[in-house]
């Protein structure tokens, strides 16, 4: 009797992964998702900001895009790490030079964060260069548009940019 309960075990916990749906692909139809190619640029105090993660996050839904600024400030949203785009509609912009997000491509357009954790995000570096009000606090909104696509941000220290130029 025990060993027909160990091996019962044994099959239940080899079989659960397989039985419940886990699978290492994407599933989503891309041609059902309204998405919008959106690009612009971030500089801080007029400067260029490289390697800064910028987020477009819809308040509602808490569903976001994201991209990583090149060597010139420049960036191109991601919907997720294979394909480009954002869904339309108003959105909280966040920016940091210290975030990380599985799936996102870097400046030679090679996914980063490869090794996983909870939440979906890589570990945190140390040394923020933005100020909070463009992150964590951020107040920036915009509206994207199918005729809106193109978001430029010149944030300040002191924390007076509110929206794109």
């Amino acid at each position: 009797m025990k060993r027909s309960r160990a091996c019962l075990l044994v099959v239940s916990l080899t079989a659960f992964p397989w039985l419940s749906g886990c699978s290492a692909t994407n599933d989503i139809d891309y041609g059902s998702v309204n998405l919008v190619s959106v690009s612009g640029t971030v500089a801080l105090d007029g400067k260029p900001l490289p390697g800064a993660v910028i987020t477009f996050e819809d308040p509602e839904k808490g569903t976001f895009s994201f991209a990583r600024t090149d060597s010139d400030g420049e960036y191109t949203l991601q919907f997720d790490s294979q394909m480009d785009g954002v869904i339309p509609g108003k959105k909280v912009v966040q920016v940091s030079t210290t975030r990380n997000i599985l799936g996102l491509k870097g400046e030679e357009g090679v996914e980063e964060g490869e090794s996983s954790s909870e939440g979906g995000e890589a570990p945190k570096a140390a040394g923020e260069a933005v100020p909070s009000c463009y992150n964590k606090e951020s107040k920036l909104t915009v509206e994207v548009t199918s005729s809106t696509t193109t978001f430029d941000f010149d944030l300040k220290s002191d924390c007076s940019t509110t929206g794109s130029k």
